[in-house]
């Protein structure tokens, strides 16, 4: 397949306005079938004051972060293409564009302990990236877009009104377990350093649950755009980050079965809930992007050195971005080397083992991480840069060679491929994935039927072979350890163990329909080559786009498909009404007494009182991540030391910095230099009077602010002259 369609341009741009009026009918018909509640989200609500007081920032945070993100990745480009004019344009824009990402975890690690990694460096390195591109000159910009190319940016483009307006009203991520990813991103902002072990000044999950490769990224583009706070530079990221993802599946899709069941691929994540949870612009979420790109570029057929260098470092970059996603893709790539064994390639199996094992290097950070092990700088960027050279050298060792195919890898992953069938069909109930994926995503779990038929068909005919192998593969890791986790996980005794191998079977959640939507566009792939191109694209848009549901169930759109009319709907309560209804503001989620907190402290950091060693303590009635919570750790970067009184022992907050309020004396007799009690939130906790701060101990403290709530205070012995002595 991927040898006969390249270029090939059959539905599209042909006959445009049929196209374009058969669009427009399925999205009349479709937003006119739009049933209560979700119907008042587009027709009759409005957008609120809130909205247009945050615009300004939101709006000036976007030209800043895409420009930047846009020349860096100009510059990469430029360079990828010099070194190997082969890449092609389309995979020399993606390496830019991810090469900015891969900066900033390699360059982070390596300048970050040193304090380097700031703003005047960043800046540097791009104005001589840009005076070098100026004498060099740009390469040939102008290329003839494919049919899947097409199809690609028609996924985007009905992506993109939704996405831009929710990234407009949303100076703060939109969701309520993400905020420590801010958090560490601003800790870099605020002090200029990036230390590994001390980077997570939320506090409120254990350490290892950090995505530094996540963090990393959002730190550069505020450092590069000249942010000051990393939330705006996250945020401003979203529609950027998104349309990287349908680039990165996309070229997914052309790597497994050719281009037209890429650009099928990029249309048909509507029927996943990705659309949904990437404005979130958490690593479990935009992880995909690095997993997608580094699976397309290492199992291309096309072995060229540089593409197979890059998609390793992504691979181990995903890694870092969330430590389970990018298992789950380094895990798919060591499959399919594996089954280049079996089909004879035994050389080439060899090579991507040792290519792997450089891209494990590359994470090595985050494994130290995860692992509590405190390595001196600077063992781990030199970890990183070893494994860097021996993914490129292991490229080059790939470069070029073709790919075999006996008949015992045939056989075997045309066995894989019906066991998967038969599974799909069955979904029985001991596997929890199959069987509830089944209601929650109808499309891909009966399209995956469908399809991996469709890929056993193709994989059979020569030339239009699909890479069945490494998609099966995948979607079975998937399978069988949704079922490890969901039945062994109680068998583990620490809480943080068992947190992480339960947190399998939610990841898979998002994994497998990732997966999904591949053998599915081949199924489409297969309509659009046997049947007619316009049906098979007409058909899969009104399934996506229609809201076929009962009018009456309207399920949580974070777990199941829903249509890109219901979409749209969500995208527009969101950035309509903000998302932080529970806080002191719709959109910053903080009061602006709270703000004020941070304003304050920021003042501190500038006179020198406050450092990257200070911890806050901080007393809180109670911690509902949804509800008001002051957030100074998301806005400063200073640690957030949290006491709560009616304090719930969870498993997923185990190693963390909260603690029960029983704790508070052992604390105060440290005399902490900061104080933030939180005696009243907007949704009506309290602090009980019993919990709230003795004379004795107020009386050796300077109240900075008591206000609507919320009080800070300073101990009196601090004073700039006694810190900067003892700094």
């Amino acid at each position: 397949m991927a040898t006969e369609d390249n270029g090939a341009l059959t539905a599209f741009p042909r006959g445009r306005l049929l196209d374009a009026g058969v669009l427009l009918a399925i999205a009349v018909a479709s937003f006119a079938a739009l049933q209560s509640p979700i119907r008042e989200y587009v027709f009759e609500q409005h957008f609120t004051n809130e909205y247009v007081q945050v615009l300004p920032r939101t709006l000036w945070a976007a030209l800043t972060v895409w420009t930047f993100w846009g020349a860096a990745a100009l510059v990469l480009m430029t360079l990828a293409l010099r070194v190997a004019p082969g890449l092609g344009l389309l995979d020399g824009a993606i390496t830019g564009l991810v090469g900015v990402w891969l900066f900033a975890y390699l360059g982070a690690n390596l300048l970050g302990p040193i304090g380097l990694f700031r703003s005047w460096t960043i800046w540097a390195l791009l104005a001589a990236g840009l005076v070098w591109l100026r004498r060099v000159g740009l390469p040939p910009l102008r290329a003839r877009p494919t049919t899947g190319q097409w199809l690609a940016l028609l996924a985007f483009g009905l992506l993109f009104p939704g996405m831009l307006l929710m990234q407009l009203g949303s100076p703060l991520p939109p969701y309520m377990d993400i905020l420590a990813t801010p958090a560490s991103a601003q800790r870099i902002l605020t002090f200029g350093w990036y230390l590994p072990f001390d980077n997570d000044p939320y506090g409120y999950w254990d350490a290892a649950s950090q995505c530094p490769g996540t963090e990393l990224l959002y730190a550069l583009l505020g450092l590069g755009s000249g942010a000051k706070l990393a939330t705006l530079a996250e945020t401003a990221a979203m529609v950027p980050m998104t349309a990287l993802f349908i680039l990165g599946m996309y070229r997914l899709g052309r790597t497994i079965g050719g281009d037209v069941m890429g650009g099928l691929a990029s249309l048909l994540l509507f029927a996943t809930i990705f659309f949904r949870v990437m404005p979130y612009m958490h690593g479990r979420e935009v992880t995909f992007v690095l997993v997608g790109v580094g699976l397309a570029f290492v199992l291309d057929e096309h072995r060229l050195a540089l593409r197979i260098a890059i998609g390793a470092l992504a691979l181990g970059t995903a890694v870092a971005g969330h430590a389970i996603i990018g298992m789950f893709g380094m895990v798919t790539a060591a499959l399919a080397m594996l089954l280049w064994f079996f089909a004879g390639d035994i050389v080439g199996m060899l090579l991507g083992a040792v290519l792997l094992f450089g891209a494990s290097l590359v994470a090595a950070p985050t494994i130290a991480v995860g692992l509590r092990l405190p390595l001196p700088y600077p063992v781990l960027p030199l970890a990183q840069w070893l494994g860097v050279a021996i993914a490129v050298l292991a490229a080059r060792g790939l470069d070029g060679r073709p790919m075999h195919d006996f008949i015992v890898g045939r056989v075997l992953r045309w066995a894989l491929a019906l066991v998967a069938i038969y599974l799909l069909w069955n979904h029985p109930a001991k596997l929890g994935v199959l069987n509830d994926q089944f209601t929650r995503f109808p499309l891909l779990s009966v399209g995956s039927i469908a399809g991996f038929a469709a890929m056993l068909w193709y994989d059979l005919r020569r030339p239009s072979r699909v890479q069945l192998g490494p998609v099966v593969a995948a979607f079975l890791f998937g399978v069988g350890l949704d079922y490890v986790s969901r039945e062994w996980w109680t068998t583990f005794t620490v809480p943080t163990v068992q947190t992480a191998v339960e947190d399998f079977y939610h990841k898979v959640d998002y994994w497998n329909p990732y997966v999904m939507v591949l053998p599915t566009a081949c199924f489409f792939t297969w309509v659009y080559r046997t049947v007619s191109p316009r049906l098979a694209v007409y058909a899969l848009i009104a399934l996506v786009f229609f809201p076929w549901k009962d009018g009456s169930a309207h399920p949580d759109p974070n777990y199941h498909q829903h249509s890109i009319a219901e979409a749209y709907a969500y995208s527009l309560q969101i950035s309509k009404n903000g998302y932080w209804g529970a806080t002191g503001h719709r959109r910053w989620g903080q009061s602006e007494a709270e703000l004020e907190i941070a304003d304050i402290l920021r003042d501190e950091i500038a006179a020198g009182r406050v450092t990257l060693a200070t911890h806050i303590v901080h007393i809180t009635p109670h911690v509902i991540l949804y509800m008001d919570n002051v957030l100074f750790s998301v806005y400063t970067g200073v640690n957030d030391d949290g006491y709560v009184e009616r304090y719930e022992f969870d498993r997923s907050i185990a190693g963390g910095r909260l603690h029960p309020i029983a704790e508070l004396p052992k604390a105060l007799a440290q005399r902490p230099p900061y104080i933030v009690v939180h005696e009243s939130t907007a949704n009506a906790e309290k602090l009980s009077e019993s919990q709230r701060l003795s004379p004795e101990v107020l009386q050796d403290y300077d109240e900075l602010l008591n206000r609507d709530g919320v009080r800070l205070l300073r101990l009196k012995s601090m004073a700039p002259a006694v810190v900067q002595a003892a700094d």
